[in-house]
C-alpha cells in the first residue's frame, strides 16, 4: 500500500521537531529587545553582516527596480474594493539583493523586498476585502457566527470592511454559536485587536486535519497573486495564503509546512513590527529522523516590514518558527494604518491599529 502523501519524504504532518530546534526557540522567546539587539548571532541586514554570515549568505540574484516597480503597478491597478483607489504611479524603489544560504539549500532572504506604497496597499487589500469574504476562514469560524460586513452594492462578492465598523458597535456583534459554551460574545474591537489570529486565502487548509480539500470555490485573490508571480517570475503559482497576525507577546511555535502536494518553494512576506524568524536542518542528513537530539543547524533571521524570506529546495520542508516580536518596530510610515492618504472617513476611528501588530503573508502552491 502507498503511503499517504504526507507521510512521503517524512512529510508526517503530526511529527515532533528536534530537541535542539525547541531549546534555541525558547531561548530567543526570552530574550529582550536589548539582548537581541546585541545578538550578532542574529541575522540583521539593516545592523549589517558579520564576516561569517557575510560568507555563508551569498548573493545569488537581483531583482530590478523595473520588476519591483512593474509587479507593484500591476498590483496597484486593481481597484476590487480594496479601501484605496489608484493615485498616479508608484515612487521608483530600489532594486532587491536575493542571498542564498550556502548550509540551507532552497533558503533565500529578499531584505526591502515590498516598497512602503506596495505594503500600504496589500494590507488595505487583505484586510478591508479578503477578511469579509464569507469564504475566507479565520481561527474563529469555529466557534463565533461572524457578523460579515452587508455587499457594497458593487456585487455579491465584494463587501464592506470590519474597519467601517466602530470598536463597540452594538449591532455588529459576534455570538458563540454554542450557547452552552463559555464564550462569552465579542465586539469589533476585541475582534480585530486581541481575536484574531491567522485568516487563510484562496484554498482553505484545515488546521485540525492539516489537509486541504480536493477541491475548493476559493480562488486565490488575482492581485496579490500577480504581484508574487510578477515578483517571483512565476517559480511558483500561489494557490493558498495563510495571513498570520501577531502582537509583541505572540509567537508561532516550532512546525513545519508539509500538507502540501506541491514541492515548489513557498514565500513569506513580513508587515509591520519586526520578528524573529527561526529555521533549523539536520547537521548530519543521514541521521535516524525518530533520534530527537540529533544535532541541528540553526539560522535566526530579524525579519523587518517589506522582507520576505523564501523556502525552496531542501529548506521548502525545514522546521521553522516566530519565537519573538518585537513591540515599537513597525515603521512610522505604517504606524497609524488604516488611516493614510485618501483614506475613508469611516477608517480613521482605527488609526494607529498597525502599530502593535505584525503580519505574515504566506504564500505557498498547492497542488503538483
Amino acid at each position: 500500500m502507498d503511503e499517504p502523501d504526507n507521510k512521503r519524504n517524512d512529510h508526517d504532518t503530526h511529527a515532533l521537531p528536534p530537541l535542539g530546534v525547541w531549546e534555541a526557540y525558547k531561548k530567543y522567546q526570552q530574550m529582550d529587545c536589548l539582548e537581541i539587539d546585541k545578538d550578532l548571532e542574529i541575522v540583521d541586514f539593516r545592523r549589517g553582516l558579520s564576516d561569517t554570515q557575510k560568507a555563508k549568505l551569498v548573493p545569488v540574484a537581483t531583482i530590478t527596480s523595473e520588476t519591483i516597480a512593474a509587479a507593484g503597478m500591476a498590483f496597484k491597478g486593481y481597484t476590487q474594493n480594496a479601501g484605496v483607489e489608484p493615485q498616479g504611479p508608484l515612487n521608483i524603489p530600489s532594486p532587491c539583493t536575493v542571498y542564498e544560504h550556502s548550509e540551507f539549500n532552497g533558503l533565500r532572504l529578499l531584505p526591502s523586498l515590498l516598497p512602503p506604497e506596495c505594503q500600504t496597499i496589500l494590507l488595505d487589500k487583505l484586510f478591508h476585502r479578503d477578511l469579509s469574504n464569507p469564504l475566507h476562514k479565520t481561527n474563529i469560524h469555529e466557534d463565533y457566527d461572524v457578523p460579515f460586513p452587508p455587499a457594497t452594492g458593487e456585487g455579491d462578492r465584494f463587501q464592506d470592511s470590519f474597519f467601517s465598523y466602530p470598536e463597540s458597535s452594538k449591532s455588529h456583534i459576534f455570538r458563540p454559536l454554542d450557547s452552552k459554551s463559555n464564550l462569552k460574545p465579542i465586539n469589533t474591537g476585541q475582534f480585530l485587536r486581541k481575536k484574531l489570529r491567522w485568516l487563510t486565502i484562496g484554498s482553505q487548509y484545515n488546521w485540525k486535519t492539516r489537509q486541504y480539500p480536493t477541491s475548493t470555490p476559493t480562488p486565490f485573490p488575482p492581485d496579490i497573486s500577480k504581484l508574487v508571480t510578477s515578483l517571483f517570475q512565476n517559480e511558483f503559482i500561489p494557490e493558498s495564503g495563510v495571513i498570520l497576525l501577531y502582537s509583541p507577546k505572540d509567537y508561532m511555535p516550532v512546525h513545519r509546512d508539509v500538507s502540501e502536494e506541491c514541492e515548489r518553494g513557498l514565500a513569506s512576506f513580513s508587515l509591520g513590527c519586526d520578528g524573529l524568524f527561526l529555521i533549523a536542518r539536520d547537521k548530519n542528513t543521514e541521521n535516524d529522523k525518530s533520534d530527537e537530539n540529533r544535532e541541528q543547524d540553526i539560522v535566526v533571521i530579524r525579519v523587518r516590514s517589506g522582507d520576505v524570506v523564501q523556502m525552496g529546495g531542501d529548506t521548502r520542508w525545514a522546521w521553522h518558527a516566530m519565537p519573538k516580536v518585537m513591540a515599537g518596530t513597525c515603521p512610522s510610515w505604517l504606524e497609524d494604518w488604516p488611516v493614510g492618504e485618501n483614506t475613508p472617513e469611516k477608517y480613521k476611528k482605527w488609526r494607529g491599529y498597525m502599530k502593535g501588530k505584525r503580519l505574515n503573508i504566506s504564500c505557498r502552491q498547492v497542488w503538483r
